[in-house]
């Protein structure tokens, strides 16, 4: 069995194969379909900026080194 990978837009349920695979038209092929996503874009909605309102904590650094 040979493996190959491309990317390929979906429609009308149908996935076009690149030229270099026309080859393959007719025959029996197994088909794993996994959806493309921009890396770049993902990596941008994993963290949100967070603030924090300190006013008024007061630390205490020996209470803090007996944890």
């Amino acid at each position: 069995m040979q493996a190959v990978e491309f990317v390929s837009k979906a429609h009308d349920g149908v996935v076009d194969l690149p030229r270099e695979f026309q080859g393959w038209n007719g025959k029996n092929v197994r088909v794993i379909l996994l959806e493309a996503v921009n890396e770049a874009a993902k990596r941008k909605t994993l963290f949100k900026a967070a603030t924090i309102s300190t006013r008024g904590y007061r630390f205490n650094r020996d209470a803090a080194n007996e944890r």
